[in-house]
Parts: structure tokens; sequence; C-alpha cells
């Protein structure tokens, strides 16, 4: 029936400018969904038509169909419907722009799933439900999803769907970008804003907020709710949807706040919200490590201990053709030791695009650094992390990057195995590359809290230092501009450096 409703969008739009020819292959994907958003557009008077589902189709369809049901919509709208309902894997009817009785019961049940059925009751679709409708989101649980995370998207769906701002979320039982945001709503939402003030983004009234609304043993409610639910999407074990804060949740609390180098105390207290929320967590507390760009002189190095930094990255080559100066200067690793710091290297020349990532450049790679790494005389086992600097996409981290460190990891091999594999980026990136069994140590880029891969990613398990901050440490010739890194500990960096090496 996909490729019938393909067809029909052929027959129907196809040669009108702005609407696009579908391939009849009887495939659901996001050309046809876009297709479909169009050709609602176009039945609409939305014109230029896109393929963004915007607000101007919202007020449109608000407008004249507030409800689509047996009782109201065109033809031409319910085949729409009916064509959609197909690609989203319900039964929609013959796709003869008749809302019939098939048709009612597949929107029943689509909502359902959704969890908006009270939200929204009876059998009509309303403008939400139908941009929700032209996505490719499932409202199913996929493949390695989790019916525990699934029903608190359903929830967050059912009670919050009637805020302006606020859309249907998937329900296929994955944490997302989407359902992150959606969490961080809903918690503004709990907090009082107002659809003018809660924006989906973690700004200072949410962190205002938050602060107010710590969380112990006992407590209860939505906010407990949220925290939870908070828990659950971030994989800590034995958790579950609860608005009571019991003991069992206060000992999973604790766990990740060890695991994520927090004060322990078991509370749902700020620091713990903010790292539950959004990748950075609170970007003002100081770690113990730092990353810079910047050669660290021993006015610098004195800066650095008295601020309570241990560990340094610094990078082991500058990008060819570049004439800025990054890399470690003759002479620093001794500073670096004689001062007390330790140092991790980093390898990246430039990595700030899909199109640099294969096999054969990780090869590459793989020798540049070693070679870098043996001048300046790092010993066996330092780990090496090579970065990807990008908001880099899932299926670019498939088809580029975990190759990339096939690459790093087959030429290190043969190279002797002397030094260990990290890697540096997103966390989707850091975590897939560490089950492909490329890297054993993360370096994970959280300062970057919009990036597609932080959002509504996990820490990764192995991860040894998570940078969230650009500050400036110091004055007059110790001032230093680094990034601040919180340090798990996995890494405790390098101290001695083998004789025959540049120090």
């Amino acid at each position: 029936m996909v490729r019938k409703a393909q067809r029909l969008y052929n027959a129907t739009y196809a040669g009108i400018s702005g609407m696009p020819t579908l391939e009849e292959n009887g495939r659901t994907s996001w050309d046809v969904m876009f297709a479909l958003t169009r050709a609602l557009q176009y039945e609409l008077g939305v014109s230029p038509q896109s393929n963004n589902f915007g607000p101007a189709t919202l007020a449109a369809l608000q407008s004249k169909y507030p409800v689509i049901d047996r009782g109201s919509g065109s033809a031409d709208i319910n085949r729409l419907v009916q064509s959609a309902l197909y690609c989203k894997g319900y039964d929609g009817g013959d796709i003869d722009g008749v809302y019939g009785g098939r048709v009612a019961a597949a929107v029943g049940r689509l909502k359902q799933n959704m969890g908006v059925a009270d939200a929204f009751p009876g059998d009509g679709v309303t403008p939400k439900v139908f941009k929700a409708l032209l996505t490719m989101d499932s409202y199913v649980t996929t493949d390695g999803g989790s019916d525990a995370v699934r029903s608190i998207q359903q929830w967050l769906n059912g009670r919050h769907v009637n805020r302006r701002n606020f859309f249907v979320v998937p329900c296929d039982g994955h944490f997302s970008r989407d359902v992150q945001k959606a969490l961080v709503f809903a918690v503004q939402y709990q907090l009082g804003m107002n659809d003018d003030v809660a924006t989906g983004a973690f700004g200072p009234a949410t962190k205002e907020g938050l602060k107010k609304n710590t969380l112990t043993v006992g407590s209860s409610g939505p906010f407990v709710q949220l925290f939870s639910a908070a828990m659950v999407f971030n994989r800590r074990g034995g958790v579950s949807f609860s608005d009571t804060f019991t003991s069992e949740l206060s000992a999973a609390v604790r766990g990740f706040q060890e695991f994520v180098k927090l004060p322990v105390t078991g509370a749902g207290d700020f620091p713990t919200w903010a790292s539950l929320l959004v990748s950075c967590g609170d970007n003002t507390r100081r770690g113990t490590a730092f990353d810079c760009v910047t050669e660290i002189t021993p006015a610098r190095a004195d800066a650095l201990r008295e601020a309570g930094y241990l560990v340094a990255g610094r990078y082991l080559t500058n990008a060819p053709g570049s004439t800025f100066d990054k890399k470690i200067q003759p002479g620093e690793l001794e500073v670096i030791a004689t001062k007390g710091l330790r140092v991790f290297p980093i390898y990246q020349t430039y990595g700030g695009s899909a199109s640099y990532f294969n096999e054969n450049q990780g090869i590459a790679d793989a020798q540049a650094a070693y070679d870098a790494a043996r001048g300046y005389g790092f010993k066996s086992d330092t780990w090496i992390y090579f970065a990807v600097d990008f908001d880099v996409l899932d299926h670019q981290v498939a088809d580029n990057v975990i190759p990339h460190f096939r690459g790093i990891d087959r030429k290190m091999g043969e190279l002797g195995g002397r030094y260990r594999i990290g890697v540096y980026g997103p966390r989707n990136a850091c975590s897939r590359v560490a089950a492909a069994g490329f890297a054993t140590a993360a370096f994970v880029a959280d300062m970057s809290t919009g990036f597609s891969g932080n959002l509504g990613c996990p820490m990764p398990e192995n991860w040894a230092f998570d940078q969230i901050a650009t500050m400036s440490v110091g004055g007059g010739d110790g001032k230093i501009e680094i990034d601040n890194d919180i340090a798990s500990g996995l890494d405790m960096g390098q101290n001695e450096f083998d004789t025959t090496g540049v120090r």
C-alpha cells in the first residue's frame, strides 16, 4: 500500500512547482514524508512548499482542520492521512479519500501508541498528531529499545503535548535528542515557566529553578518523576520510573554521581540534575585536567597547579600547512614533569568533517601520531586521543569514523601495539568507536551541548576526560586559556619520558 500511496501522490502532485516526483518502490523514507508534507502544504495553501512542517503549516492546519475525522476534512486531505498511516505501518483503508472505520481505528491506535489518547480524545487527527505522522519517528518499541523508556516517552507526550512548543516525541524506547529536549521542556513546565519562557534549552532560569528543587529520600511528585525519567534515560541500572524518591533510587544516584565524578550525596541536587539533562553538566565545576593549544611555560604551570590542575592535554603535531603552532614545544614536557603536572597526548591535524575520515587516513594518522609520540619520548601504554572534532551524525560514525579507527587500530598493531588508542569526540562517536573495539578510552567533547552526538546520548562507559568549558587561568606571564576537563581517573597521564625523546 505504500507503493499505492506513492502512485497516488505522483498522479496528483507530480509536475506542480515545488512538488517532487517519488520513486514508486513501496518503501517508506524521509523522501516520502517530505513529499506528503509538501502535498499537505499545497492543499492548505501554504506557499512556498518546503520539507519542514513548521509554524505556518501548523497554523494553517489548525485554522482549516482543527480535527480531521469522519465529519471533516477534504478527500485530498483524507488521502494524505491514509497515505501517511500506511507509511507508519497502520491500516489507512483504501486510500480513497474516505475517513472510514478502518482509518478511525488506526488513528485511535496511533494516538494510544503516542500516549496522547487522553490529551486528544476521539479518533480524529489533530494538527500535532498530523505533524508527528509525517515523520519517520516510531511509536512502538524498535530494535534495541527499552519498554521502560517507551513508557516515559508516552508519559511525556500525554502530559505536555497541549503546551504550545511541545510536540509529539518518538515512543520507540530510545533516548534521543528530541526526547532529551522534551525532558527539559517538561522540567521547565514543572518549574512554572509559561510558553513564552520555556524553550527546551538548559538556560539560567532552568538552572536557578533546579537549585531550589533538591530531591531526597521521601520526596514525591512530578519532579521525582522527571528525575527518575532522566536516570532511566541515562541507563542507570536498577532505576524505575517513579513519583517517589526511594532509598533504591538514592543508591542508584550515588552510583551515577561516582561515575561522572560528582560529590556523592545520593540526592537529586543541582549538579546531578545538570549532568542528567545536558552533556556538560554543571559547567562551572572545576576539573583536575585540562587541554590547551598554548605552550605550558614554568609560569603557566605554576598558575595551573595553584588552580588545582594536575593533567594536561597537549597536541602531538600541527596541522599541515598551518602557521598555528599548537604542538608540544621543545623543553615543554620537562617543564610539565618538573612542575608536578602530567600530560596526555592528542592527535589532530583536521578531523573537522566526515570527508576526512576513512580507513586509509586512519592508517596515515596512526603512523604520524606514533612517530610524533616516539619523538617526544612517550612511553609504552600511553593513550593517544585521535580527534573527531565536529557534529558527526550517526551514519557518519558508521560510514566514516569507525573505518578510520579501524585503520588506526590496524596500523598501531603493525607498529607493535606500543600506544593505546583513545578517541576524542561527541558521546555517540566515542561510545560507538569503543563498542567496535577500536578505542579503550574516551576524551568526551561535552562542551558542545548542541551536538547531535551529545544530545540524548549517555556518557561513554570508558570516559577518561570530560571537556566541559573554556576558561582562563592565572595572570600576567602565567595566564593561559584552557578547556576545563573533568578526569575520571582512567588515564592519569604521563610524567616520565624516554631520554631519547625531544622533551
